[in-house]
């Protein structure tokens, strides 16, 4: 389906921005750029750093650039599960999740 094949690309761009800047690049996300970096339906699955409450993916985002060890984030239903590794250890499609990996640089043009 083309959500999928849509998945799979961005996954390629996150892979492909994580091999170059390495595991340890961390940059504070602008909130207002989080609609072009959010990745829907997508679990950033391993490498929790732990959850934390959140009210939304913004708030879960600002939450994340508020602690030095967060690299990427998943969000659903009120949990914010913070990474302490790029795209976690694998992204992987999972309905109703929403990740964001924190050295989003990719243009708002999808």
């Amino acid at each position: 389906t083309s959500k999928m094949i849509k998945l799979l690309a961005l996954t390629a761009v996150l892979i492909s921005v994580s091999e170059a800047q390495g595991p340890s690049t961390r940059q504070v996300v602008d909130v207002s750029r989080i609609p072009c970096c959010i990745l829907t339906d997508v679990n950033f699955n391993y490498g929790d750093i732990g959850f934390v409450p959140a009210i939304d993916t913004t708030d879960c985002v600002k939450k994340c650039n508020a602690n030095e060890k967060c690299l990427s984030v998943t969000y659903n239903n009120g949990q914010c599960w913070m990474k302490d590794k790029r795209l976690g250890d694998s992204p992987r499609y999972e309905q109703g999740m929403q990740s964001l990996d924190m050295a989003c640089v990719w243009p708002c043009d999808y």
